[in-house]
C-alpha cells in the first residue's frame, strides 16, 4: 500500500468538519481527479504519463471520534482517505492498494493536498458565511461584505455540488450583485450601486481560492434578497 499525507491548520471544531464530510455528494466534486458521482458510485480520472486512467468505486463513509474515513472500493483496488484533527491541524492521508501502486505517489500527494485545502476552505466558508435564509434557491442574506462574499459563494457552490450557477442579489436601496460560477470558477462579478453605476469584473478564479481582495471597494455591506439560478 502506498500512502501520502498532507496537513493544514484549521481553527474549527470537529463538528464543523463533520458537517462537510457527512455529505460526500457535495464535497467530492471539489476533490482532485473527480469525474462523477451517482449515489454511492464514484468515478475518478487519474492522469499518469500520457494516459488518463478511469477508476470507478463504491464509497462507504465511517466516523469515529475526531476521525473520518472514506473508503473507495473498486475492481482495480482500494482507495482510503482518512481525515483526522489533532492539535488544531487537519491531517488528510490518501492510501492506494491496487493497480499501478508503484506509480501512484504523485497523484496521491496531489490528492491529499487538494482534499485538505478543499475541506479547510469549506469549513472557513461555513464559519464566516453571512446569516442566510435560503429555500429553493431564493432567500435573504444579511450583511454581505467584501470579507463574507467569498464565503457565501463557496457555501452556495458546495450546496449545489459544484454545478454552474448565477447568484443574483438586490438590496432595498437598489444595489445589485451578480456572481457567475462556471466550471468551479468565478467567471464574472457585477455590482451596481443605487445611482446606476455598474462595476463588471471578468475573472477566472477557482471558488476555493476566492478572497476578499476581489470585492474590495464594491458597494456591499448590505442585506440582499438573493436568487440562485443553475446556469
Amino acid at each position: 500500500m502506498k500512502t501520502k499525507s498532507w496537513e493544514v491548520e484549521i481553527s474549527h471544531p470537529w463538528e464543523s468538519l463533520q458537517v462537510i464530510l457527512s455529505e460526500p455528494e457535495k464535497t467530492l466534486p471539489f476533490f482532485p481527479y473527480f469525474e462523477d458521482i451517482q449515489g454511492d458510485r464514484v468515478r475518478f480520472k487519474v492522469p499518469r504519463f500520457i494516459f488518463n486512467f478511469g477508476y470507478e468505486f463504491k464509497l462507504t463513509v465511517g466516523f469515529q471520534e475526531h476521525r473520518a474515513v472514506y473508503t473507495f472500493t473498486g475492481d482495480r483496488g482500494i482507495l482510503t482517505i482518512t481525515f483526522e484533527v489533532v492539535d488544531g491541524r487537519l491531517r488528510v492521508s490518501a492510501s492506494w492498494a491496487g493497480f499501478g501502486e508503484a506509480l501512484m505517489g504523485k497523484p496521491l500527494d496531489n490528492f491529499a493536498r487538494g482534499i485538505a485545502e478543499a475541506i479547510r476552505g469549506f469549513c472557513n466558508a461555513q464559519a464566516s458565511c453571512p446569516v442566510a435564509k435560503i429555500r429553493n434557491g431564493r432567500g435573504v442574506v444579511e450583511r454581505v461584505t467584501p470579507e463574507t462574499a467569498p464565503a457565501l459563494i463557496k457555501r452556495v457552490s458546495w450546496e449545489l455540488k459544484g454545478e454552474d450557477f448565477v447568484l443574483e442579489g438586490r438590496a432595498e436601496d437598489g444595489t445589485f450583485l451578480s456572481a457567475a460560477v462556471r466550471g468551479g470558477k468565478l467567471t464574472r462579478l457585477t455590482v451596481g450601486d443605487p445611482e446606476g453605476k455598474k462595476s463588471i469584473i471578468e475573472a477566472d478564479v477557482p471558488v476555493l481560492e476566492l478572497g476578499s481582495d476581489l470585492f474590495e471597494g464594491l458597494p456591499l455591506n448590505r442585506e440582499f434578497t438573493i436568487e440562485v439560478k443553475r446556469a
